[in-house]
């Protein structure tokens, strides 16, 4: 009984809101959102006169043709690629639409640790964007 109540509590600590656990399947596999976030400092990007809901449905409409939608989440404005052309499949692309505030626009950030892969998903998103939505 004593091993059960131990085993039990353990179990309940560990599980109660701790990230890292959360986010331990997406790490075992190779996918996590951590390393598009910290690779987003050096994130290319463009900022666009439009809401967010309309930018994040536009840049999903252009990448969902193109490459593998991953990843979508749409209240916190992040899609994760994969299989982009020219690089290993597995490879990610995160990609960050953020309003800027009251008429300032929204920005649309590339996220990745692999500069390759940035730069062919930016110049398709960036080229297609710029045909829909005006640029700032």
């Amino acid at each position: 009984m004593f091993i059960k109540l131990v085993l039990v509590s353990t179990s309940i600590l560990i599980l109660s809101g701790c990230a890292s656990i959360k986010d331990a399947p997406r790490n075992i596999l190779g996918f996590s959102r951590k390393d598009i976030i910290a690779a987003r400092d050096d994130a290319m990007f463009q900022v666009y006169q439009a809401g967010q809901v309309e930018v994040f449905a536009v840049v999903e409409e252009i990448v969902k043709v193109e490459y593998v939608l991953f990843t979508r989440d749409e209240i916190r404005g992040f899609i994760m690629l994969m299989g982009i052309p020219g690089v290993v499949d597995t490879t990610e692309v995160g990609i960050f639409v953020t309003p800027l505030g009251f008429e300032k626009g929204v920005k649309v950030e590339l996220s990745s640790r692999s500069l390759p892969a940035k730069k062919v998903v930016a110049a398709l998103l960036f080229s297609k964007l710029g045909e829909k939505l005006n640029k700032i």
